[in-house]
C-alpha cells in the first residue's frame, strides 16, 4: 500500500485562505506559483499577491458554492493553471493545476492550422496570379525588344526576372515543394531589393546601408530571401517613410534560435514611417492582417513563414520615430555543417 505524499511533494498547489483573508496555510507548489517563500506568505493578506485569485476566493465566500476559474494566469509567477475554489466553512481552499503542456499543445495546433489556412491561401493566390503575371511578362518582353541599348530595356529585363523569380516562387509555395537551398550572397539579395524599391519611385526616398562584410554566403533559399526582403524594404516603403536603414551584423551564441549554440545573421530595417498601432502589433505577422487600408494582408506572413522555413525569426520592434524590422538567420555558411 503506497503512502500518502505529503502536501509539499504535490505539483498541485493547495492554499487555505481564513474568512479575514489572510493565508492560513499553502503548500510549496502554491508559494512557487505565487512567487514567494511559505514563510514570506502565511499570515498576509491573498490579495497582496494574486487580486485574479482573491476575486474569485471572495466569490465563493460569498455564494457559499464552488467555484472554476480554468486556464487562469497567476500575476507573480506568470503560470496558467486552472483554479477550484471550494468553500470549508468560514475558510475557502484553493486547488491550482498546471495546465501548462495543455496550453502548448494547443498553441501548436493554433499554428498547425494557420499554416495549413496559410498554404490553402498561397495555393488560391497562385492560381489567380498565373495568368496576369504572363501579361506582366509578354509586355515587358515587348518593351525590352523594341527598347534596345536604352534604360528602359533595363527596366523590362527586369521587371522579367522579377515575375520569373515571383512565378517560381508561388508555384513552390503552392506545390508545397522543399526549399532550394545553394551559395547565397546576402549582401547581393539585399542590393538587388534595393534597387528595385527605389525603381518604384517612393518620393523622396532614400536608403542607407550598413553591412558587415564579414558575412559569409549563406546554405539558404536565395529566391525566398530576395522575397522576403523585398516585401519587408517595399512594407516600410510604402508606409510613407523617407529614410530606409539596413544593417547586418553577425550574433555569436543567439540565445533566440532553436539552436542557441550556433551564430546568427541579424538584419535590421528601420525606417521612419508612421509606425503600427499598438492594437495590431501582436497581429502584425498572421494572414489577412494590414496596417493599410490598401494592403493584401500577405505580405508580412510570407515574411514569417520564409523566414522561419529557414530557422531564423522575425520580429517587429516600435521605434521612437518609425518601425524597425529584425530578422535573424542561423549563420550556417557555405561548406560548412549545421552542427559546426
Amino acid at each position: 500500500m503506497s503512502a500518502t505524499p505529503h502536501p509539499d511533494e504535490l505539483a498541485t498547489g493547495l492554499i487555505r485562505v481564513r474568512a479575514d483573508g489572510c493565508i492560513g496555510w499553502l503548500n510549496r507548489s502554491a508559494a512557487d506559483m505565487l512567487a514567494r517563500s511559505p514563510t514570506a506568505l502565511i499570515g498576509a493578506q491573498l490579495a497582496d499577491h494574486s487580486t485574479l485569485l482573491s476575486r474569485w476566493m471572495l466569490r465563493t465566500r460569498d455564494s457559499g458554492r464552488s467555484l472554476r476559474a480554468p486556464e487562469s494566469r497567476i500575476e507573480a509567477s506568470t503560470q496558467t493553471v486552472d483554479a477550484f475554489f471550494q468553500p470549508l466553512g468560514d475558510d475557502v481552499l484553493i486547488e491550482l493545476h498546471p495546465v501548462a503542456e495543455r496550453v502548448r499543445q494547443r498553441e501548436l495546433a493554433e499554428r498547425a492550422d494557420r499554416a495549413q489556412a496559410m498554404t490553402l491561401l498561397t495555393r488560391r493566390l497562385a492560381h489567380e496570379l498565373r495568368n496576369p503575371l504572363a501579361g506582366v511578362r509578354g509586355a515587358a518582353q515587348l518593351i525590352s525588344a523594341a527598347e534596345t541599348g536604352t534604360r528602359s530595356q533595363e527596366h523590362a529585363n527586369m521587371i522579367q526576372r522579377e515575375v520569373d523569380r515571383i512565378t517560381g516562387l508561388i508555384e513552390r509555395f503552392a506545390g508545397g515543394e522543399d526549399q532550394r537551398t545553394g551559395p547565397v550572397n546576402l549582401h547581393r539579395i539585399l542590393d538587388e531589393v534595393t534597387e528595385l524599391v527605389m525603381a518604384e519611385g517612393y518620393e523622396g526616398l532614400t536608403m542607407v546601408k550598413d553591412f558587415d562584410p564579414s558575412i559569409p554566403e549563406l546554405l539558404a533559399d536565395g529566391g525566398q530571401l530576395h522575397q522576403a526582403f523585398l516585401n519587408l524594404v517595399r512594407n516600410a516603403a510604402q508606409a510613407g517613410s523617407t529614410q530606409l536603414r539596413m544593417s547586418t551584423r553577425i550574433e555569436h551564441h543567439c540565445a533566440l534560435l532553436d539552436q542557441a549554440d550556433h551564430h546568427a545573421v541579424r538584419i535590421d530595417i528601420d525606417d521612419n514611417g508612421g509606425g503600427v498601432e499598438p492594437d495590431m502589433q501582436d497581429r502584425l505577422f498572421l494572414p489577412l492582417v494590414s496596417g493599410r487600408s490598401d494592403g493584401s494582408g500577405f505580405g508580412l506572413a510570407i515574411v514569417q513563414q520564409i523566414v522561419r522555413a529557414h530557422g531564423g525569426l522575425v520580429e517587429y520592434l516600435p521605434l521612437p520615430n518609425g518601425s524597425r524590422f529584425r530578422v535573424r538567420l542561423p549563420l550556417i555558411a557555405v561548406g560548412a555543417h549545421a552542427d559546426g
